[in-house]
């Protein structure tokens, strides 16, 4: 395998050393996006929050300091990062207040329904099948609830050497609009900045 495939797989599911150097390195690179994407939720005291393809936690972390009276969940395909974002979120963990684990969007271990928020960052270019994953996201969101996802734009991504493999897919804003559509979300809009990243968009839609 050359190291640029090498790279994007570490991305997509960080393992190991190189894993946990990976996840160290998300940490401080996204956030900006954690940020943006978490300051579009319009998050409440009492929330129910999911996160899909948490990483290394630190979103978790912002979300349970604003939701004091509510709980965050979140799932991750990577034993690695489950484990960097259980340690960075021991205290929200051991006081019931946060829940990781491990799973992705296409199978989400929680009932119809469930929560009042749910945000992803720099997950949709990762998916295999986007539509089904943002279905399965659909049906754990109660009524009106609203979702967010941060991606950085494609011209912005193709600059990244190890994204032009085959493990990255990239898409512009309007396609994600059109699939969250699709999946049965409503009011989809798009909103677009430059962060550290380059530039890059959010996706925001209720259910």
């Amino acid at each position: 395998m050359s190291l640029l495939r090498t790279l994007a797989e570490q991305h997509r599911r960080p393992t190991g050393l190189l894993g946990r150097l990976i996840g160290l390195q998300m940490a401080w690179a996204s956030r900006q996006a954690n940020h943006w994407a978490i300051s579009l939720l319009d998050l409440q005291m009492t929330d129910q929050v999911l996160e899909v393809g948490f990483g290394p936690g630190r979103a978790i972390q912002e979300v349970a300091r604003i939701v004091s009276q509510g709980r965050v969940a979140g799932v991750d395909f990577s034993e690695t990062m489950l484990e960097q974002a259980r340690r960075r979120n021991a205290r929200g963990i051991a006081a019931g207040r946060v829940d990781l684990r491990l799973g992705d969007i296409a199978c989400l271990p929680y009932g119809d329904d469930m929560f009042d928020k749910a945000f992803a960052v720099n997950l949709l270019y990762l998916l295999p099948e986007p539509l089904f994953g943002l279905r399965e996201l659909w049906r754990v969101m109660k009524p009106g609830g609203r979702v967010v996802f941060f991606l950085v734009a494609k011209e912005a991504m193709e600059k990244l050497p190890f994204v032009r493999s085959e493990v990255f897919r990239l898409y512009s804003g309007m396609e994600v609009v059109e699939w969250m559509q699709q999946a049965g979300f409503r009011q989809a809009r798009l909103e677009a900045r430059d962060t550290n990243l380059g530039s890059a968009f959010c996706v925001v839609a209720e259910k």
